[in-house]
């Protein structure tokens, strides 16, 4: 069984001379995702491993996660905005050892994938929110949804 958290990035810029890929956290974005980083440590959510879409947005994101968890961040072209539920159970079967995998990537990808997983309908994923995943079989359907998180608990928890 293996714990998947599902987080989407903070509060990001507009547009970017550099593409959408270029576009980095606001401060506003920095703090609220550093606050949300400390807020799933501070509910024993702990990741083995960070793996995050390879957007600079995420990639912050994800970085301020790994500092927080104390755990490796990692970068994943299969997260990037277009993610599906199979490239989240690719992810996670190629990391066996890991109980519980942090996953960082956008919309509305998270929220299909959400669905497919668990099969709970569609949820939306407020910036930088999270929902955890009870993944007892890596398949579509074999998942559990065991909480939602918004970034509003997030912030207050840490």
């Amino acid at each position: 069984m293996t714990t998947l958290v599902l987080m989407r990035h903070g509060v990001a810029e507009g547009d970017h001379p550099g593409g959408d890929g270029a576009r980095r956290l606001t401060a506003h974005g920095r703090e609220q995702a550093r606050r949300a980083a400390a807020g799933l440590v501070a509910l024993g959510v702990h990741p083995d491993v960070v793996v995050t879409s390879p957007l600079v947005r995420c990639v912050q994101t994800a970085d301020l996660v790994g500092a927080a968890a104390a755990c490796p961040v990692e970068h994943d072209r299969r997260l990037a905005p277009g993610m599906t539920a199979d490239d989240l159970l690719e992810i996670v079967i190629a990391h066996p050892d890991a109980d519980v995998l942090l996953a960082c990537s956008h919309q509305p990808g998270l929220t299909y994938a959400l669905s497919d997983l668990t099969g709970c309908g569609y949820l939306e994923f407020k910036r930088p929110g999270v929902a955890v995943i009870t993944l007892d079989v890596p398949r579509p359907g074999g998942g559990t949804l065991a909480a939602v998180l918004p970034p509003r608990i997030l912030r207050a928890a840490g």
